[in-house]
């Protein structure tokens, strides 16, 4: 049951997370709200580089941190997660034909993808320590 959180509840609250700081981000920066058709685009694209990309990322760096160290885990896993946030924004910038990582659309998934590295690595980094706990 661990194992489920820990890949499959932490994917899916990340992504949530993430799509709801791209959301926020759209309505306080630009004052607007996402409508049918959009959010159809943001949900479907965002799901695939996040589910393609990001996550198998995510948990490479999650891989790194655990053969790596051996303390201060919960601030490491959030921290790597949050770094790579540029990668799978560059990917949907690419998939639009532009590399422009600064532009106003990259803007709204760099907080899309700053927001599911940061839930993904605190969710790793809690259900690995109630994993810990429940083998003891």
């Amino acid at each position: 049951m661990v194992n489920f959180c820990l890949y499959v509840v932490t994917s899916l609250l990340s992504f949530i997370g993430g799509f709801y700081a791209y959301i926020l981000t759209l309505k306080i920066v630009w004052e607007q709200s996402l409508s049918g058709g959009d959010m159809k685009a943001v949900l479907f694209w965002g799901g695939i580089v996040f589910f393609l990309l990001a996550t198998p990322i995510y948990l490479g760096i999650i891989y790194f941190i655990d053969n790596r160290f051996k303390k201060i885990k919960g601030l490491l896993y959030p921290v790597g997660c949050i770094l790579v946030f540029f990668i799978p924004t560059l990917l949907v910038t690419l998939s639009f034909g532009s590399m422009n990582t600064f532009s106003p659309e990259a803007k709204l998934f760099h907080s899309f993808f700053l927001t599911s590295g940061l839930i993904f690595g605190l969710c790793s980094w809690g259900f690995k320590k109630f994993k810990a706990r429940s083998v003891i």
